[in-house]
């Protein structure tokens, strides 16, 4: 009897720890969406110092840490396609603290062209867009043609070879790269490059001809006549280069796709309360104006209000268009 009757204690026991360890651990899931953030953020970059999505991130960072009085760090993690900081995003605590800042190819466009060992569209959900990027086409200035029929003309009648450079596999540079080519018969060679700089020193010293680069780096480089523009991709002319004419202007309408952008993504797995809260934090600081006017000055648009669900709606319209255009060229991964 005294055996059964400890046994029964040990069981109430076990039941009442059970009880009280389920008790705990949901008080712990839903510590994070009550008091997010309490403790420093940090965001994830897939770029080194210095590039596009850094000094976005960097920006964002600065007005993060001013209204959550959280410090805020930036931890670059650039190779792999974007998959090196992806992991870290991945492996970090299940704390909701860790973020990633990165261009939004890496969720519309790396995947349809470039294999990943976890599937990145259902692994990061894309929270805000922060910063839009246009997309231009430039050329070296000894390069003869000044319009887009004469690269084209010219591909299809020279003997010598005509060369696009692809910034890295996966980008929307890539893409473009390749859509050219495919209007100039590939008569046009893509060649690829591991990033924007290398690419950028070659095309100036005439090893490529042209490139597919975001106004942000080009425009600079362009007014100082080291290169030439030839046309944007963008439905409309960039505000930096208003002088040169869109691809749809130049009687290539269905060379256009919309400017990229630079946003802000969360772990799927994240709870809806976390995302909602992050969500406020970015519409505040992406709506400032001093945000703005610094943003401005780094060659960037300010990205246009929108809802969470408008926002996703975008993005699955930008994969279904690489998808068609992927179809149309026939390129493996599509």
């Amino acid at each position: 009897m005294a055996l059964k009757k400890l046994t029964q204690q040990l069981r109430r026991g076990a039941a009442a720890l059970g009880l009280g360890l389920l008790a705990a651990n949901a008080a712990q899931a839903q510590t994070p969406a009550q008091d997010w953030p309490s403790k420093p953020l940090r965001i994830v970059v897939p770029a080194p110092p210095g590039g596009i999505s850094d000094g976005v991130a960097r920006l964002v960072a600065e007005h993060l840490q001013g209204n959550l009085g959280q410090p805020v760090i930036v931890d670059n993690k650039p190779g792999g396609s974007a998959v090196i900081a992806e992991r870290a995003v991945m492996n970090a605590p299940a704390d909701w603290h860790t973020v990633m800042i990165a261009p939004s190819s890496i969720w519309t466009d790396f995947p349809l062209t470039v294999k990943t060992p976890f599937d990145v569209q259902k692994t990061f959900t894309y929270v805000s867009d922060v910063a839009s990027m246009v997309h231009i086409l430039v050329a070296n200035n000894r390069f003869a043609p000044n319009k887009i029929q004469e690269v084209l003309d010219l591909a299809r009648q020279s003997k010598d070879p005509i060369n696009v450079a692809n910034l890295s596999p996966g980008t929307r540079s890539d893409l473009l790269g390749e859509l050219l080519s495919e209007k100039s018969g590939r008569k046009i060679t893509i060649v690829p490059y591991k990033g924007s700089a290398p690419a950028i020193v070659d095309l100036m010293g005439n090893q490529v001809q042209m490139t597919f680069e975001v106004v942000t780096n080009a425009a600079s480089l362009i007014k100082a006549g080291k290169l030439k523009a030839l046309g944007v991709v963008s439905p409309a002319r960039s505000r930096l280069l208003p002088d040169v004419p869109s691809f749809a202007e130049q009687n290539m309408p269905d060379f256009v796709m919309p400017d990229a952008s630079v946003g802000l993504f969360v772990l799927s797995s994240t709870p809806p309360a976390v995302v909602k809260k992050v969500r406020q934090e970015m519409e505040k600081i992406t709506q400032s104006a001093r945000f703005q006017t610094q943003l401005k000055a780094q060659g960037f648009d300010a990205p246009q209000p929108s809802t969470l669900q408008e926002l996703q709606q975008k993005m699955l319209a930008t994969v279904e268009q690489n998808r068609k255009i992927l179809s149309k060229l026939k390129l493996a991964g599509n």
